[in-house]
């Protein structure tokens, strides 16, 4: 059995359902699903995303959430049962929801963005001993949280459930206790407002035509000023203000309005990931339903640059989706794709693919500032335009233009002190700097790359770059475990960051794990095409392990075009050549390598890997390409 995709890890697992759900659809269904759907897109998506969980997927009523910490996930199970107190003050009594809420933390199966094992079973069983409104976890729960919060845990004893073979030691936090103790310490953070999350996927919204003005048909008033709310900006105004209006269903069923609708969510969550980018929230775009107006109008009304337009169709067992990216100012389509995807699990397709468009749209929007950025005078600039034209220069992956970035970033950390995203450029820089072979002291580099991403995270713990470059610069270290901690942290934090993706591919590609770190370049290649020479030399490497020789041809040679300086895209070239029996062209990829690279050393090249049999296995190709 393939073991693509899969990942064991240690994880905290929160099971949440409705108490007496089946008894209010029996009474109300529609107001009951309109009432749940609320309760998770205003409370529990923003909670969890507040407190770094992952929403691994809705189940009915029910609600499965992952956290990396048990501290974090008590926080989040006691802010969700307070906060459906406080939303039920004003709600009738027989229209009021109550969770249950059940935790266990243990080792899990990651698949595919799935969650599995006896962790997650174990979960969803305490929450069936959870009365309403309370929580219910077990002793392996309890220890790592019982010193740390002051909570009124009551013993429950051991106790035996379902289909698990031994007892278990459990803990309850009832809901009348909850409602007379102090809520922990929220942690601060640039999440801490209502967020809008793809679990609010059933809510009512049927758009009826996209006309060339992306016209709406609904009535109701432009948003108020205080309805449009960003996801997070950086210390200087970017421009990229940007608006994901409501993607329409056009598979001919106003059944499937909820997955689009879901879908429309689960982009806009994902696209507020990118701290560079203002991300209108969901609920600021709904009063445009039904508004026949043109591009600039919304645009301007929402204060949004951008426009994100588009469709879903669902055509037997497979979906469609096709988006737009449009300038709000003149109404001119700037980017657009398509997605295909097969219906298996509706919800993780609509996971998947939201991931795909927020990481390529993010992609695309950055590369628009850019462009805007490199138009301006160049005394009349502020520090984001300076990181950007930072990165056009250090995108070129030359010596003279790592110096030239550096000095920019200079600048930046001048401009503004506190700005994290500059000090993680830099240590990219950095990590450049001595990994690519431009400097004469590469260790020092690497320990320069570390102290300041470090700094960076120290300003913001959520810069997915300062977590990348550290992952990368671990590994280099040959510290596998921590550069392995921090790419995941750096894909808890944004799944559809392409830097985040290569990060993990490059700790995975170093450990051994090659179908798992060709699977997470891949995606990140999805993401944007454009990868560094770094992320070209890994995939490539890992393509050769795998015996995928012409995918590690047709990758490096493009890569070589792009990057001809890089000092070492050619050797794994050269092997990849040299196992397809294209002697001549093995032996010319060593040719210029060895122009490029005078002192490489064939011993040494790949002696990164943590199993020195695959240092051998490429060492063998380089060898059969006439590299001695």
């Amino acid at each position: 059995m393939s073991n693509i995709g899969t990942n064991r890890r240690l994880a905290t697992i929160l099971f949440a359902d409705i108490d007496g759900y089946s008894r209010l659809m029996r009474v109300d269904e529609e107001q009951t699903l309109v009432d749940l759907h609320a309760h998770l897109a205003e409370l529990v998506a923003p909670v969890v995303e507040r407190f770094h969980g992952r929403i691994v997927k809705t189940v009915g009523d029910g609600v499965l959430v992952e956290f990396s910490s048990a501290v974090e996930a008590i926080r989040s199970a006691v802010e969700l049962q307070r906060g459906m107190i406080e939303r039920n003050i004003e709600t009738a009594p027989e229209r009021r929801q109550a969770f249950r809420i059940g935790l266990h933390l243990g080792d899990i199966i990651a698949h595919d963005d799935d969650v599995f094992g006896d962790t997650v079973n174990i979960a969803a069983r305490l929450e069936a001993q959870a009365e309403a409104g309370s929580i219910v976890l077990s002793d392996s729960v309890y220890e790592q949280v019982r010193d740390k919060l002051a909570l009124p845990f009551r013993d429950l004893g051991r106790r035996t459930v379902k289909n698990i073979d031994r007892p278990i030691r459990m803990y309850a936090l009832d809901g009348a206790a909850l409602a007379e103790t102090d809520m922990p310490p929220r942690p601060a953070g640039p999440y801490s407002g209502k967020r809008l999350s793809v679990v609010a996927a059933g809510i009512a919204v049927v758009l009826i035509a996209l006309g060339v003005t992306l016209a709406y048909r609904s009535g109701g008033p432009p948003p108020p000023q205080d309805a449009i709310g960003s996801l997070g900006r950086p210390p200087a105004e970017t421009g990229l203000s940007v608006a994901i209006l409501v993607l329409i269903n056009q598979s001919g069923d106003p059944a499937q309005d909820y997955f689009s609708d879901g879908l429309t969510e689960d982009i806009t969550r994902a696209l507020g990931r990118f701290k560079q980018i203002t991300v209108l929230s969901y609920g600021a775009v709904l009063p445009f339903r039904g508004k026949e107006m043109p591009l600039s109008e919304i645009g301007r009304l929402l204060h949004a640059r951008y426009l994100v337009g588009g469709s879903v169709r669902r055509m037997g067992t497979r979906v469609r989706v096709t988006v737009q990216l449009s300038d709000a100012a003149n109404g001119t389509q700037l980017w657009a794709e398509q997605y295909d995807d097969e219906m298996t699990d509706i919800f993780a397709v609509q996971e998947r693919i939201a991931r795909r468009i927020a990481g390529t749209l993010a992609s695309s929007l950055q590369q628009i500032a850019l462009q805007q950025s490199l138009r301006k005078p160049t005394d009349n600039l502020d520090a984001y335009d300076l990181l950007l034209r930072s990165r056009a220069l250090a995108a070129d992956s030359t010596r003279a233009g790592n110096r030239s970035a550096r000095d920019l970033l200079d600048r930046v950390t001048l401009l503004s002190p506190t700005y994290a995203d500059a000090y993680a450029e830099m240590a990219d820089l950095y990590f450049q700097r001595a990994t690519f072979g431009w400097s004469e002291f590469p260790d020092q580099d690497i320990d320069t790359a570390i102290r300041l991403a470090q700094k960076a995270i120290e300003l913001d713990e959520e810069c997915v770059l300062a977590h990348s470059v550290l992952a990368r610069a671990y590994t280099a270290l040959q510290k596998y475990d921590l550069g392995l901690a921090q790419s995941e942290r750096a894909l808890q934090i944004n799944p559809s960051d392409a830097e985040a993706a290569l990060a993990r591919a490059a700790a995975l590609l170093w450990t051994g794990r090659i179908d798992e770190s060709i699977a997470a370049a891949e995606f990140a290649v999805h993401l944007n095409p454009n990868i560094g020479p770094e992320a070209a030399l890994n995939l490539g490497l890992a393509y050769v392990l795998s015996r995928r020789y012409a995918d590690a041809v047709k990758l490096l040679e493009a890569a070589r075009i792009r990057y001809p300086a890089y000092p070492l895209l050619d050797f794994p070239l050269a092997a990849a050549y040299a196992e397809l029996g294209r002697t001549a062209d093995a032996m010319d990829a060593v040719e210029q390598g060895r122009r490029k690279n005078p002192h490489f050393d064939l011993a040494s090249f790949g002696s990164r890997f943590q199993d020195p049999a695959l240092q051998g296995r490429i060492e063998a190709s380089l060898r059969k390409a006439g590299l001695n």
